[in-house]
């Protein structure tokens, strides 16, 4: 069996150096952005799966969703904690510490990527456990990415936009919208919005929303 390099101490490494997304990173700000556009703004159970540097939380922040995430980092949940109102537990995506049909939304951001195919099985198959029959999940991962030993973002998988829709309808999940951005060092949006007319340049990030099959 393939040891993952995505373990905690890994990450508690990269969270502690990370305050807030980059003024640079525009495809991180603006996936956010878009994220916190799909989730209403209820009273509703939203489940992050992988809170890492607490990107989505901070989007939240302001809503009136309840809030709770997991993460295998002890640092990325001691830091949710400090600055967000949530249930931010440490615990495995494998085995999701919340009853059956516990959450309106789950969202599982740039975490695939982290997991091989094996791994990934269980993962979706815990997501399907704890959302609801009419729940909506969100996925996003970055596209065509180069994958080699000791990548610096713990990256082990490559995914192309067919290979995420074939592995979240074979674990349950059907696709009902879709959304790819793409990398612009400088005049992001006036690029992106080019970009999606001409179809110049090849995706670099696909976010997903699903539901149950």
């Amino acid at each position: 069996m393939r040891r993952n390099p995505n373990t905690a101490d890994f990450w508690d490494s990269l969270v502690e150096k990370v305050e807030r997304v980059s003024s640079k990173d525009h495809i991180a700000k603006d996936r956010i952005k878009f994220i916190v556009g799909l989730i209403p703004n209820l009273n509703i159970k939203v489940l992050d799966v992988g809170v890492g540097y607490g990107f989505l939380e901070k989007g939240l922040e302001k809503s009136n969703v309840s809030i709770y995430g997991i993460d295998i980092s002890p640092k990325s949940i001691i830091k949710a904690k400090s600055l967000y109102k949530g249930t931010f537990l440490i615990a495995s995506a494998k085995e999701i510490p919340f009853k059956n049909n516990f959450f309106d939304c789950v969202c599982i951001l740039e975490v695939l990527e982290h997991l091989y195919e094996f791994e990934s099985t269980f993962v979706l198959n815990e997501v399907r456990r704890v959302l609801k029959n009419n729940g909506k999940l969100i996925v996003s991962v970055p596209l065509y990415d180069e994958v080699y030993p000791n990548h610096p973002s713990g990256h082990v998988r490559v995914f192309t936009p067919e290979k995420l829709s074939e592995e979240l309808y074979k674990n349950g999940f059907v696709v009902i919208k879709s959304k790819y951005l793409t990398a612009f060092a400088s005049l992001y949006f006036i690029k992106s919005f080019i970009n999606w007319v001409l179809k110049i340049r090849r995706p670099n990030n696909l976010i997903i929303v699903a539901t149950k099959v």
